[in-house]
């Protein structure tokens, strides 16, 4: 008897009800102390404040209180990155994926406030020690995160959203005019920053170079998007960095980033994942040859179902993060590491809408004819085999 045709009684099933719980008040009240006594607290928010969907309430916390705010990679766009109290990517102590500003915020900072962080390795720059002369306060829905990496000064055991709604609470009764009036100077303070840390990378963000700077790909193309009504997607390797630092993120999971474990070629069918569950969204996710190289036969999946997604491939002829360790650690001797591919071709063999992009003046071009048509696109570009990463040195790792 072939059990797979047998019939069989489906038991039925039951709904289970999602069980949050708040902080303990005792602990909100030693928050707010700490708070009363610090003189440049900083928010930093990681991806339990993305699950907990938190960012209405976090927003609130940060006008109310005048309290800028970093995410780390997998929490951007917690916060929406064109608020002026959002520092965008930063880390604690020390990020390897960081804006100017955010390490600056961080550096200084007195209270550091932990909304939901694991305090990963990329976000620690390999765990370097916590400063002497600022108090850490951790909250957490996860007791096992509590602790786990640095000792905090304040642990609090609670889902993210809840917490912030029983500080604003409390925070109305016990804070009365704290920071009150300093919103407009710290925004200030930050909107110059910002345009200080732009302008030192503006050299490679519009450069003209052939093949293609990739920061300047990522800068064209991010900047053609309406990042309000797009899901954009990164995958493993120097392709994160590429578009992580300048694409502005203004929605929550709007960008899908680098989390526990970041496979090479998880984009491209996470992509189509993100696209089936927000088919009004533009999708566009960002690889490399490499990666590409792991999954992307999965175009064909996408053609066979009309899953219209956009595929940016920045192809350095190369393992890109292993040829720049390479060159940092080995003085440039490289070995299986090179690659050689027409992905353009293999797109459209696939049955997508394929484009090679050789020189700038053809990627905003190549990217309106790719958006335009109806089904899955891919958009390969050919970028310098070797770029220096800026973000490693400001960020001294």
């Amino acid at each position: 008897q072939d059990i797979s045709m047998a019939q069989a009684e489906i038991p039925p099933y039951h709904k289970t009800r999602r069980v949050r719980y708040g902080p303990d008040p005792d602990d909100v009240d030693k928050l707010i102390e700490l708070l009363q006594s610090a003189k440049r607290p900083l928010i930093y928010v990681g991806r339990g404040a993305l699950w907990s969907r938190a960012t209405d309430d976090l927003v609130k916390l940060a006008e109310t209180y005048a309290l800028p705010v970093m995410a780390t990679l997998p929490a951007k766009g917690a916060m929406p990155e064109d608020h002026p109290l959002c520092l965008g990517l930063g880390g604690y102590p020390r990020a390897v994926y960081s804006t100017g500003q955010s390490r600056k915020f961080a550096e200084e900072a007195d209270l550091v406030i932990a909304l939901g962080c694991a305090f990963r390795q990329h976000a620690t720059s390999s765990w370097l020690p916590k400063p002497a002369h600022a108090k850490l306060v951790q909250v957490d829905i996860d007791p096992a995160e509590l602790h786990k990496n640095y000792p905090a000064d304040l642990v609090i055991l609670s889902d993210i959203q809840l917490f912030l709604r029983a500080l604003l609470q409390r925070g109305a009764e016990k804070l009365g005019a704290y920071r009150k009036g300093m919103a407009s100077d710290l925004a200030a303070a930050i909107k110059e920053l910002k345009e200080k840390w732009l302008e030192s990378w503006n050299p490679r963000l519009t450069s003209d170079e052939v093949p293609i700077n990739p920061y300047r790909a990522c800068w064209d193309i991010t900047h053609q998007l309406d990042s309000r009504n797009t899901i954009l997607l990164h995958d493993a390797g120097v392709t994160r960095a590429y578009v992580s630092h300048h694409y502005e993120a203004l929605n929550p999971l709007g960008f899908i980033g680098l989390g526990g474990t970041s496979a090479m070629g998880w984009s491209t069918p996470a992509a189509m994942g993100a696209k089936l569950g927000n088919p009004d969204k533009t999708v566009v996710n960002f690889t490399g040859d490499g990666s590409f190289g792991m999954t992307g036969m999965e175009i064909e999946t996408a053609a066979r179902n009309d899953i219209r997604t956009l595929t940016v491939i920045l192809n350095n002829e190369s393992l890109g993060a292993s040829r720049e360790t390479l060159h940092e650690r080995f003085k440039g001797h490289e070995i299986g590491i090179s690659l050689r591919g027409d992905y353009a071709g293999v797109a459209r063999a696939l049955g997508a809408f394929g484009e090679r992009v050789s020189k700038p003046a053809e990627l905003k071009p190549a990217l309106a004819r790719a958006l335009a048509h109806k089904g899955p696109s891919v958009l390969e570009i050919a970028v310098k085999p070797l770029e220096p990463r800026p973000w490693r040195s400001e960020s001294g790792v």
